[in-house]
């Protein structure tokens, strides 16, 4: 009877722990790459500074914003990363670097899809975020490569 029960017991005990390595949380995948068309300097060439706001990607999808959300809470820095997924981008990973007092908010808004479609040539895009009014509001608008 110890013995069918110690099988029992090293069978569960297996077959939960394949469970765990083969069904757990899915990893980071390795290397994250964006469109290599996304890759360098942008603005939205808004010439007041209030409203300027500007991006600088990497191939790996770690990008840097500059921005003043509405115009009127001050400039801050943001980084973070764009993980493509399908025909979106997710933001993630994002900080506000500058102590800015709505910098905290950028974080609870990591995880959030967002649009970006290239036009002119592959000189200007433009970032739409249709489920979350506030992160187009941050990040959203029409940037040219510098």
């Amino acid at each position: 009877m110890k013995r069918k029960k110690f099988i029992c017991f090293t069978a569960i005990a297996l077959l939960t722990f394949c469970m765990l390595i083969f069904g757990g949380c899915p990893e980071e995948q390795g290397e994250n790459k964006v469109d290599p068309k996304l890759v360098g300097d942008w603005s939205n060439n808004d010439l007041d500074p209030d409203n300027e706001r500007t991006f600088s990607i990497k191939a790996n999808g770690s990008f840097t914003a500059s921005l003043n959300p509405g115009g009127a809470q001050g400039r801050g820095m943001v980084n973070g990363v764009l993980i493509k997924e399908g025909n979106e981008y997710m933001m993630n990973k994002m900080t506000e670097t500058t102590g800015q007092n709505w910098g905290p908010s950028v974080g609870l808004y990591n995880r959030v899809y967002v649009k970006i479609t290239l036009s002119n040539n592959n000189n200007t895009f433009t970032l739409i975020c249709e489920d979350v009014p506030i992160v187009e509001e941050f990040f959203g608008g029409t940037y040219h490569r510098k």
